[in-house]
């Protein structure tokens, strides 16, 4: 049986284009002139997916998106929009929109987002029930509206941008996403694009084919093509070169990627998430970032707030870190006492979750006892609270004695191996050498 699909716009040309085109392919097609008359051919026909333009007299494609909401319709609906509308189309989307297919349209584009569209449409529902390694933690209603931000975006091949300070869990984000979609079997591929040079990056993102370069002795296959079926995530995309922008912009927009070296294309299906730290709006403003890449990554955000500004998620998250930590050493530490607790709300943590996860870590490490105290926790966080109870010599031997036992401790799970417990205190080897002298620890 065909798929069934419904076009609504005004304009008797385009509609006929997207009729034959779609017809050619295999779809059983109906059309609508106006907003109005869609919304009735849409109620009587019930389409696999609709296509409506975004301006028209009577009602527009946004008056039919109220329509599919208020009615709870199942199809996906598509936007056909000129780059002046993009802005309301991407608002769109964010309200339940599938895509948006921008005039001029290349037939391809258009015959693989509907192709998406039927498919999410027809497939059984996902299981509502996150993956453990998904969670998100965090009882702040900042945490809620993110939980609900990821599962109304997973269901749909959307782009996704994920923005907030370094550290916040944005690459968290990107895996809950991935794997609360129908593509969580396959591949999720992520492309650091600050940390790869950029004479490597094109290569790693497109691949390359063999004497493409020097030192290309075969071909390779790049990220898109590695992530067929599943999702990429690209980590720090505002940090992507402006040459390579038109290319993956070009990639995202008809699914199709050609190797350095290459002359022939070779079409992919990936669910797109981006990342970044930066204010790509305001860069694309100053022209240091293509506004119509922009776009295509902004089709829906989802904004990640810093540690500081969501307090209530911090000894949750500490708690969490704490278990994991003390499983993996095999440390008997059950919680934090008060002022530990207090200490660590009151603190402004500028590297966010990820200083969140260390400081807890290293108290793991250093507590003598099942319960974690302000002498575990840093001199930048435990210091002022050291000074309210305990004179300045004090705090200098609690100090001198954490750093004893924490050194002590890695060095007892690392079965001395110095090497090993420098990792596992994120310090140099010459470092730990000289601390152990410092305390008067053997070195052999």
């Amino acid at each position: 049986m065909k798929s069934k699909i419904l076009i609504i716009e005004d304009e008797s040309r385009m509609r006929r284009i997207l009729q034959l085109l779609l017809e050619g392919a295999g779809y059983a097609v109906g059309t609508a002139s106006d907003g109005l008359q869609g919304m009735a051919e849409w109620q009587r026909w019930s389409p696999d997916a609709v296509i409506c333009d975004i301006k028209m007299p009577g009602a527009d494609g946004l008056q039919v998106l109220d329509f599919k909401i208020r009615k709870a319709l199942g199809a996906p609906l598509i936007l056909l929009t000129a780059f002046g509308t993009i802005d309301m189309a991407v608002s769109a989307i964010k309200r339940g929109a599938f895509d948006y297919i921008t005039k001029p349209f290349d037939n391809t584009h258009v015959l693989q987002v509907i192709a998406q569209a039927v498919a999410e449409n027809t497939a059984q529902p996902y299981d509502p029930e996150m993956p453990p390694e998904t969670e998100m933690i965090g009882p702040s209603p900042a945490m809620a509206e993110i939980r609900a931000q990821i599962t109304t975006v997973a269901a749909t091949p959307t782009s996704v941008l994920i923005t907030g300070e370094s550290g916040t869990g944005k690459e968290l984000v990107a895996r809950a996403i991935h794997l609360q979609s129908r593509r969580r079997n396959e591949r999720l591929v992520r492309v650091n694009c600050a940390a790869i040079p950029r004479e490597l990056l094109e290569s790693e993102l497109f691949g390359h084919r063999k004497g493409a370069f020097t030192g290309a002795v075969g071909d390779r296959s790049g990220a898109f093509v590695n992530a067929h079926g599943g999702s990429l995530f690209l980590d720090e995309i505002g940090d992507l070169p402006l040459d390579l922008q038109p290319k993956l912009l070009h990639a995202v927009e008809v699914k199709t990627v050609t190797p350095v070296g290459g002359d022939r294309g070779q079409a992919v299906d990936v669910k797109i998430i981006s990342a970044t730290n930066r204010n790509l709006r305001q860069m694309a403003a100053a022209g240091q970032f293509r506004n119509d890449l922009f776009y295509r990554l902004n089709a829906f955000q989802i904004h990640v707030p810093p540690l500081r500004e969501r307090r209530e998620d911090i000894c949750r998250l500490a708690e969490h870190f704490m278990r994991l930590f003390a499983g993996a050493y095999q440390r008997d530490i059950t919680g934090l006492d008060d002022q530990a607790r207090q200490c660590l709300i009151s603190h402004h943590w500028p590297g966010n979750i990820r200083e969140l996860r260390n400081v807890v870590e290293r108290a793991v490490l250093s507590s003598p006892g099942p319960v974690i105290t302000l002498r575990e926790l840093p001199d930048d966080l435990g210091a002022a609270a050291h000074q309210q109870g305990n004179d300045g010599a004090a705090t200098a031997f609690d100090l001198l004695a954490s750093e004893r036992q924490l050194i002590g401790e890695a060095l007892r799970k690392s079965a001395g191996n110095q090497a090993q417990a420098a990792r596992l205190l994120r310090i140099s080897r010459n470092t730990l050498r000289y601390r152990m002298k410092k305390h008067g620890i053997a070195t052999e």
